[in-house]
């Protein structure tokens, strides 16, 4: 087939549905579709057209403000379309959805995010405002059943269904960081452990994480403060945002300033040396999906601690990949550190049985694959 992407957030941009559509796109031009990425010049990334991946990579110089956005964006798409004509387009998030309002070819949205969770709960009529955006749409994905409810809530009446954020099994992989020092992964690693702490006996936790208020940022900084095993633990924190200096008050009235790193925003194809060098991995958030930054540290072979919200009960299997605890309540998030941090077998023994999961059931050349076959439902030229 070919598939159109049409997203405002992409690379270079650091978030879960910019890596969401980088990855998507890859796999499905790796299983043999020709993929094309409409988005906008972000960062960097300036040229009008190059490749990524093996994608074709669209960015018209159009303004991201409304209702600008929305008009270039569909006169852009209609000169687009009639000389390089798709078979689908696939639209990740809101921002680009009413501009593809009259194409003719089918429609995908995926749902990515807790921002419509968020309007769904302003009322009526909000809600009817999404029906009204989601109305030319033929079917709708989401990565949360929490997110197929809310779509269906507001009136939606096309099909939904659930099909899950993926990972890099291949990318993100355990490794032993007394082994082969040969990549370039292996070194980055080391490094990083090094970087952090020189005892052999501490534990690396970490927060790969925007810090945001929904990612329950501070909560996790109120339940470092509570650990019993502070004495052994570093908490390394990937990621900034307009919590920062929140969560850094309460590190620092808590006396765990001295305990913790601040790594700020870290490029995507940094991440597998900073999983590898942790030792467990948690997930303090109000809302999420089936979280890219969980998937990511479970392929690594890390524990994983994430709260029964969205799509993350859906990645850990309770006891045997991780554990699960109450969102907003740091001393549950405490004893479930402390549990971890004191038993290294048990940190092990669910680090593996992470990586099985991530392995067998969240590879993305598994979502692409999903992906492409509800494309192939509205489309005579699929293989």
């Amino acid at each position: 087939m070919r598939i159109g992407l049409m997203t405002a957030d992409f690379h270079p941009n650091v978030g879960g549905v910019a890596a969401h559509v980088v990855e998507l796109g890859k796999a499905l031009s790796e299983i043999g579709h020709e993929v094309h990425v409409v988005t906008l010049p972000l960062g960097e990334e300036r040229a009008r057209s190059s490749e990524l991946h093996g994608m074709f990579v669209h960015r018209p110089p159009i303004p991201k403000g409304k209702p600008l956005y929305s008009w270039l964006s569909r006169v852009w798409l209609n000169r687009f379309l009639a000389s390089t004509p798709l078979d689908v387009m696939h639209v990740h998030g809101l921002r680009p959805l009413e501009a593809t309002a009259r194409l003719s070819m089918p429609v995908v949205f995926t749902n990515h995010t807790s921002g419509f969770l968020k309007r769904i709960q302003k009322g009526k009529f909000e809600r009817a405002r999404l029906a009204k955006r989601l109305a030319h749409v033929a079917h709708v994905l989401a990565p949360s059943e929490e997110l197929v409810e809310a779509t269906r809530s507001v009136g939606y009446a096309g099909p939904v269904h659930f099909i899950p954020n993926g990972v890099d099994t291949d990318r993100f992989q355990p490794g032993d960081l007394q082994g082969a020092t040969d990549s370039e992964v292996a070194q980055a690693a080391i490094q990083h452990r090094s970087d952090w702490t020189n005892s052999v006996d501490e534990v690396v936790v970490l927060l790969a994480r925007r810090l945001v208020e929904k990612n329950g940022v501070t909560v996790f900084a109120e339940a470092v403060t509570r650990l019993k095993t502070r004495d052994r633990v570093r908490i390394v924190f990937a990621g900034d945002g307009p919590e920062r200096a929140q969560v850094e008050r309460i590190l620092r009235e808590g006396s765990m300033q001295e305990r913790s790193i601040f790594l700020g925003n870290v490029p995507n194809p940094e991440m597998p040396g900073i999983y590898r060098a942790a030792d467990l991995s948690v997930l303090p958030s109000f809302m999420e999906a089936t979280s890219i930054t969980g998937l990511e540290s479970m392929a690594t072979g890390l524990p994983l601690i994430g709260t029964r919200v969205g799509g993350i009960p859906a990645i850990i299997e309770d006891g045997r990949s991780g554990l699960l605890v109450l969102p907003g309540e740091p001393s549950e998030i405490a004893a479930a550190i402390d549990r971890l941090v004191s038993d290294e077998a048990l940190r092990k023994a669910m680090g593996a049985e992470g990586r099985q999961s991530a392995v067998a059931n969240f590879s993305w050349e598994g979502i692409a694959e999903r992906t492409a076959g509800i494309y192939q439902q509205y489309t005579r030229s699929a293989a």
